[in-house]
């Protein structure tokens, strides 16, 4: 894990050094509209928030790159309880390709690590892996210096440190100002 996140800063850095390539960082948040997904029942949707930098590459051939690094909230309602409630530190990398001047699909993976995990009260994040991977299909719109997009990421490992199969799905609505 730790080569491939070598490689993309390392990719990063080189597409931001070419010549024509367009550079620029910025700030960001918005709604997690968050549930969970695998050997669990009766949960329903927990609404979270996200905010944290942004960073893009824009290369001249209509695709772009663009890494975030994101404080996250996640989880789910479970009946009859506050639910299961988490805290991570998401770093999606996206891959943004430009179909006008101004909308980009979006296509990446996700990297989280967890910083804290409760459920009925109690601190559970001794249960629970340290760290999550999701695939990220989205849509973006970038008009100026606003940037807004919709994300939803798909949970491809279980987050339980046990048996079970319990995996983070979301969805999240972005809205960012590009700084530079």
């Amino acid at each position: 894990m730790k080569k491939i996140k070598g490689l993309l800063i390392v990719a990063l850095i080189i597409t931001a050094t070419s010549a024509n390539a367009q550079f620029k960082f910025g700030l960001g948040g918005g709604v997690n509209y968050a549930n969970l997904s695998g050997d669990v029942s009766g949960t329903s949707s927990l609404i979270g928030f996200n905010g944290g930098f942004m960073i893009e590459v824009k290369l001249p051939v209509k695709l772009g790159f663009e890494a975030d690094v994101l404080f996250s909230t996640k989880g789910a309602k479970i009946a009859g309880s506050d639910g299961i409630k988490l805290s991570y530190i998401d770093m999606p990398v996206v891959m943004k390709i430009y179909m006008v001047k101004v909308i980009s699909f979006q296509l990446g993976a996700q990297y989280s690590m967890l910083l804290s995990a409760k459920s009925f009260g109690s601190d559970v994040k001794d249960q629970l892996k340290p760290s999550d991977l999701s695939a990220v299909l989205g849509l973006g719109v970038d008009v100026l210096k606003v940037h807004a997009s919709v994300r939803y990421n798909y949970g491809l490992a279980s987050i339980d440190s046990g048996a079970a199969d319990l995996k983070n799905n979301m969805v999240t609505l972005s809205l960012g100002f590009w700084i530079k």
